[in-house]
């Protein structure tokens, strides 16, 4: 009998469901004929999509947080399946975005008979991205979280990846291009999102209210001391970003950021990737089909 669609899943996402829940969702997808793949550090996510592709795979469930919804994306994207989430991470930034329940049930149910929507990805170079492109300090963040291993506490890790990453107080030199644009900025933070964050009530869960407008948009803030940066950040956390003195923002939909260096750490849907310079970003309208409640 044919599977009706295909689970990867992350064990080792944000959640970290407990054992009699893990056995719950594995006990779900079976009953509703969904394959389960594990995902591990040595699972080639992409090639996995497209073997099922190529044998007519239409549904792909990522089950995790943002970086396992990228990875599953990247064989998805400009095809004719569908793409669903179980949010299983830490934030979820893309299921909230989609509306998608945090439960896991709930989450199987819209995955499962949901409405089907077609909104836009981005790329960086060969790569596909849902949510943004970062560089500068969040790249940074992130491997040094990342140091301590999965079995740390997470905020123990994040607090020491804070302070880490402060006090080496990284930053790039980066030559822009896009439409009607050239410009040479210095920065800590430079940001591009797929389609634009609500400023007003951008904190921690990143709100976007349109995923089909077909542009990217670009954030940066100029080269600052630590201390006006942590106000930023308090600023950011507040949802006051408009107010910090030197933010700068733009939309477009395409562009290039030239760095002296031949390669960049940059952050892609919260994962770091090694990326060859120059950046070329475009977005991507259009391209990918995604699972979401009826309404």
């Amino acid at each position: 009998m044919p599977v009706r669609g295909t689970l990867f899943l992350n064990r080792n996402a944000g959640t970290k469901l407990p054992a009699g829940e893990l056995d719950a969702l594995r006990a779900a997808a079976a009953s509703s004929d969904v394959e389960i793949v594990e995902i591990t550090p040595e699972l080639d996510c992409a090639r996995e999509v497209r073997d099922r592709l190529n044998r007519g795979g239409k549904l792909f469930i990522a089950g995790g947080g943002d970086g396992t919804v990228h990875h599953v994306l990247q064989s998805v994207v400009h095809s004719e399946a569908t793409l669903a989430v179980l949010p299983l991470g830490t934030f979820n930034h893309f299921a909230r975005d989609l509306g998608i329940p945090m439960n896991w049930r709930a989450a199987l149910e819209v995955a499962l008979g949901g409405s089907s929507r077609q909104i836009d990805a981005g790329r960086v170079n060969e790569r596909f991205f849902l949510n943004n492109v970062s560089i500068g300090l969040y790249p940074e963040l992130v491997l040094k979280r990342e140091e301590r291993g999965r079995d740390y506490p997470r905020w123990k890790a994040r607090l020491a990846a804070i302070y880490a990453t402060l006090r080496k107080f990284p930053h790039v030199t980066l030559a822009l291009e896009a439409e009607h644009r050239h410009e040479l900025i210095r920065t800590h933070v430079f940001i591009i999102s797929n389609n634009p964050y609500d400023l007003e009530r951008i904190g921690i869960e990143a709100p976007r209210a349109s995923l089909t407008e077909g542009r990217l948009s670009v954030y940066w803030l100029p080269h600052t001391s630590r201390w006006r940066l942590t106000r930023f950040v308090a600023r950011y956390l507040a949802g006051r970003v408009r107010t910090i003195p030197g933010f700068r923002s733009f939309r477009t939909l395409r562009m290039r950021a030239q760095s002296s260096r031949s390669h960049l750490k940059v952050g892609v849907d919260g994962e770091v990737f090694t990326l060859d310079t120059p950046l070329v970003i475009t977005a991507v309208p259009q391209s990918v089909m995604v699972r979401v409640p009826r309404t």
